[in-house]
């Protein structure tokens, strides 16, 4: 049989480039995000009407809902349907799709953009809409909008090429937690996110779009297309800032005792504690013997746990042998932990962080042990 290897060869170079030109255009387009948002700022440019964004791809029985939007004051909420290159959508199945995700005088189709005929078919078919160039039609009562002849030059760009720093301020950060502890949270609806992470709904799109912008994240044309494209990268970025940009927020004090064993008579679920740093590496490795201690409090239990430990405040350039931080948590518990975290001690990700802070050297060892069995 005759192979041909250079034919071979060829055909690999092909897929392999077209490959590396689908992941760039993949991180170069315009989401859908990004046209509701320039969408909502063009119409309050051009006829003065605020509206709210209440939710993002919400699940409705087995379909999504790109969004719900909602008018000033509280008022009447609108199911969005958004759609890129307008132009060329089939119009009929997107009134279509609109009427059955939204009673009537509720659906909201938003575009990059929506020519003068189109507009005319959709305020026929009583089909409120908003395009990226100011282009709307909104029928509220007492709220009457109908604007059209802004021309598509003006409509939005793809902004994830712009860094924000976003995911790397403490909010942020506790978004780009909740990823490393739980990737398919990724591809998740905007609101699973927000609600898993603890921050608030409007964070969420900053932060994917930051993360784009800095190729941890690649995101395709449809919804659960995000990709994780440097996990080991992304950890190492938030391991660093961990310690001054979210920890030290959530810190509560400094902590000191003169039993080194402290914690060995202490069980951390009967004050609902959780251990972390030294301790909980130790405990994860088995390989550690802990000497400084972290440990991850909610305030309402400070008292309690203090009285058992008998942890006294360190004082002001106090020379001691043992040092206790005590942190209120800042995430969410949640069930989906990928099998690794372990009862009364924080997430493997956490006790890394706080190893990796110390630029202890028997710390920073057995934090590449912590990494390599639990963080790949």
């Amino acid at each position: 049989m005759f192979i041909n290897y250079e034919l071979i060869v060829i055909i690999y170079i092909k897929v392999f480039w077209c490959t590396v030109q689908t992941v760039n255009s993949m991180n170069r387009l315009v989401t859908e995000l990004d046209i509701l948002e320039a969408a909502i700022e063009a119409l309050h440019r051009e006829a003065g009407l605020c509206l709210e964004v209440v939710g993002y791809e919400v699940k409705k029985g087995d379909k999504y809902i790109d969004a719900i939007i909602q008018m000033p004051g509280g008022g009447t909420k609108l199911i969005a349907e958004i759609k890129k290159w307008a132009a060329q959508a089939n119009l009929g199945a997107i009134i279509h799709q609109i009427r059955n995700l939204a009673e009537p005088g509720r659906g909201l189709f938003v575009a990059d953009y929506i020519n003068p005929n189109r507009g005319e078919q959709l305020k026929a078919a009583d089909i409120q809409f908003l395009d990226t160039t100011g282009n709307a039609y909104i029928n509220q009562p007492p709220v009457f909008i109908y604007t059209k002849g802004n021309k598509p030059q003006q409509a939005v760009a793809a902004r994830e090429s712009t860094k924000t720093g976003k995911a790397f301020q403490p909010t942020g950060m506790k978004v780009v937690f909740a990823f490393l502890r739980d990737r398919e949270l990724i591809n998740a609806p905007y609101r699973e996110i927000a609600d898993q992470a603890a921050v608030a709904l409007g964070t969420v799109g900053w932060v994917i779009r930051d993360l784009i912008a800095r190729g941890f994240l690649l995101e395709g044309i449809n919804k659960k297309q995000r990709v994780l494209a440097d996990f080991d990268q992304l950890l190492d970025q938030w391991a660093e800032a961990y310690p001054y940009k979210l920890k030290e927020k959530y810190r509560i004090g400094t902590f000191t005792t003169d039993n080194p064993d402290w914690w060995k008579t202490i069980d951390p679920e009967n004050f609902d504690v959780l251990w972390g740093g030294e301790i909980a590496a130790a405990k994860y490795t088995h390989y550690l013997k802990p000497v400084h201690g972290e440990v991850y409090v909610h305030k309402i239990n400070l008292k309690y746990f203090l009285q058992a430990a008998r942890l006294r405040k360190a004082e002001t350039h106090e020379r001691y042998d043992v040092r206790v931080d005590l942190i209120e948590p800042f995430w969410k518990e949640t069930k989906n932990e990928g099998g690794t975290k372990q009862a009364g001690l924080v997430h493997p990700l956490i006790a890394y962080a706080d190893l990796i802070e110390t630029g202890d050297t028997r710390n920073l060892d057995t934090a590449n042990r912590l990494r390599e069995k639990y963080l790949r």
